[in-house]
């Protein structure tokens, strides 16, 4: 993986957690968007994990550019990041962790990113709610989305895993299932839902679940 950030200390600091993960090589470090992005052009990391740090539209060109070359992106930033999150996550992002996560954390979003999973923390997905659920609803043609309650119990329960921001793999090991178990769960919901990728599920599931709608939280939360 190659990190990219301007902040030199933490820069320091990513590279000695990630050096010690088993099957995990830092393979560069990059202070600017120029930078990551000729060396990405080098290297060809599988994931870059990128600090969000109000860069916007030169963020936005960089994650655009890495994703062009087949790079997963993760980003590393602060709640309430605004649209800066909302612009790099709609060019590309595949994945956004706060700083404030645990070493632990960070090396499962970062796998499961390279799994081709997108990963979004919990606390973006209020925000998200309002700023990237215009995609397509339904397939009925009247642009209305088909209840939560569509769903089985075990797969709202899954649901509402993902938008609390846990992987495949953390999911599993919640619900004691198999890692395709909840893979197959969340690719029926999408489908039963009208819904195009985990960021959807999860706006749906905190849509359907908010305070005072009238609704139950899903089964397994």
């Amino acid at each position: 993986m190659l990190i990219c950030d301007d902040h030199e200390v933490l820069r320091h600091g990513l590279r000695t957690v990630l050096r010690r993960i088993p099957g995990l090589s830092v393979v560069a470090e990059a202070g600017g968007v120029g930078e990551a992005l000729s060396l990405a052009a080098a290297v060809r990391p599988d994931v870059t994990l990128v600090g969000l740090d109000g860069q916007g539209p030169v963020l936005q060109d960089l994650v655009r550019e890495l994703t062009a070359m087949g790079v997963r992106v993760v980003l590393l930033g602060e709640a309430g990041a605004g649209s800066d999150l909302v612009e790099v996550l709609r060019a590309g992002a595949r994945g956004y962790v706060h700083t404030t996560v645990s070493p632990e954390r960070l090396v499962e979003c970062v796998r499961a990113v390279a799994r081709g999973e997108t990963v979004l923390d919990a606390s973006v997905t209020g925000e998200l709610l309002h700023r990237l659920d215009r995609g397509p609803r339904s397939s009925d043609g009247n642009g209305h989305q088909p209840p939560h309650g569509a769903l089985t119990a075990r797969q709202q329960a899954v649901a509402a895993l993902v938008a609390e921001g846990l992987t495949n793999a953390e999911i599993a090991a919640r619900l004691e299932v198999s890692r395709p178990t909840v893979k197959g769960h969340i690719t029926v919901a999408l489908r039963r839902l009208g819904l195009r990728d985990r960021t959807q599920l999860a706006i749906h599931v905190h849509r359907s679940t908010r305070p005072g709608d009238g609704r139950a939280r899903p089964a397994g939360h």
